[in-house]
């Protein structure tokens, strides 16, 4: 019986072993959606706290309505960024790379996810400073690219003091590209993982980090077509600076107020 298996399996028909072939690249596909949707349920989360959060100021009953206008949009934009993740879940499913760049606004951008972090009452004492120079128009995805924005705002939020902590963000915009950069008075990171900081899962001094969001960051840095990376040779804190094409196609028209094409320098503070 034994010799008999074995010859069965040696001179198996060539068209059932080719078919095998064939079937077995379609184990690695569940790994990799896998890995989307930990990337994915990674971020759902940041918009999940918003929407927590500014439901919560709304039971307040001394609010105005100016107010209960500005939470309730801030509410909007959260549910119009999971409903953006889920429909890039689903296209990751269908192995489709969903990019959509537009004439966007940097500083609308960088506020919005200044937003999405203030909400957090752990964060709330934590000084965010946005600095802007130069064209704030340019060509690029905002809903990803504000979570690239997002999540290294909150990585650095939960780096420094929650009393006295400190985040600088710098935005320069040209024809040709944007510059950001992310800047915080945190202890730094150890040399021992500054080489792999940009891989998932890899994370230091967070007691519930999961070490996504470096990773998340790099990842729609790098769909835009740009570069991120760490500043070794910042001498205090933690530097991240972002490169991406900024230029709008020809022919495109920009639908942005004339004042917000250009600012010789914008500073946006929150606390």
């Amino acid at each position: 019986m034994l010799e008999q298996a074995v010859s069965e399996k040696r001179f198996m028909p060539a068209k059932s072993f080719r078919s095998r072939q064939r079937a077995l690249p379609r184990r690695e596909l569940p790994s990799a959606l896998c890995k989307s949707i930990a990337l994915i349920s990674h971020d759902l989360r940041l918009p999940l706290t918003a929407i927590l959060a500014n439901a919560e100021f709304l039971a307040q009953s001394k609010l105005s309505e100016i107010e209960r206008n500005e939470i309730y949009q801030e509410i909007r934009s959260a549910v119009d960024q999971m409903n953006e993740m889920v429909s890039s879940l689903l296209d990751c499913s269908m192995e489709i790379e969903t990019l959509r760049p537009a004439p966007r606004n940097i500083v609308k951008t960088v506020k919005q996810a200044i937003s999405m972090t203030n909400v957090r009452p752990e964060f709330r004492r934590i000084a965010i400073t946005h600095r802007h120079e130069g064209l704030a128009t340019g060509w690029f995805d905002a809903s990803r690219f504000g979570r690239a924005v997002l999540n290294l705002v909150l990585n650095a939020c939960e780096a420094v003091s929650p009393h006295s902590g400190q985040i600088v963000i710098t935005t320069t915009g040209t024809g040709a590209q944007l510059q950001l950069d992310v800047w915080d008075n945190g202890p730094g990171i150890p040399a021992a993982i500054q080489q792999s900081i940009f891989q998932p899962y890899v994370s230091y001094g967070k007691a519930n980090g999961h070490g996504l969001g470096l990773a998340i960051a790099k990842k729609i840095v790098e769909d835009h077509g740009g570069e991120i990376c760490f500043d070794a040779s910042c001498k205090t804190g933690t530097l991240f600076k972002i490169t991406i094409p900024f230029a709008v196609p020809h022919g495109t028209i920009a639908r942005m107020p004339v004042a917000d094409e250009f600012s010789n320098c914008m500073i946006v503070r929150a606390f």
